[in-house]
């Protein structure tokens, strides 16, 4: 079963966390996720890159509608999201990590087959986080 998602935007360079193309989608949920690729070690010996699947923290998306909202709920342009998705101020809360890649084909190879896995392992998370969060309630 595929994950109902929308591609809001694609990134090929941007300042967001890395310099490898960033996908930011639309979640019926409302949520944003972002993929993104980086490398796994800061030492510039190791170029082994991983995918983060991650909620993005200043935006929500209208999937009904298609429209992009703030968190304090003020409508962006699709053209404005555009100027603050490359932009380095960003907040953002990592769900999920995935492969260990030795260069960026192999990583969007990896992407292009399992991206709908990847976006679908976070409703997995979102679900074990709230039976998790129940039972310490009880």
């Amino acid at each position: 079963m595929k994950t109902k998602s929308k591609l809001i935007y694609r990134s090929e360079n941007t300042c967001f966390q890395t310099l490898l193309p960033v996908y930011f989608y639309g979640m019926p949920d409302g949520k944003m996720l972002v993929l993104y690729t980086r490398f796994k070690s800061e030492n510039p010996l190791d170029t082994t890159q991983e995918w983060i699947v991650a909620q993005h923290l200043d935006f929500t998306y209208n999937f009904e509608s298609g429209r992009i909202y703030t968190m304090t709920g003020q409508e962006v342009s699709f053209e404005e999201f555009m100027e603050l998705a490359d932009n380095l101020e960003q907040r953002i809360r990592p769900l999920e990590w995935f492969g260990s890649f030795y260069n960026n084909r192999e990583a969007q190879s990896y992407f292009n087959h399992h991206k709908y896995n990847m976006l679908n392992k976070t409703k997995t998370i979102k679900i074990e986080a709230d039976e998790y969060l129940s039972a310490i309630e009880i």
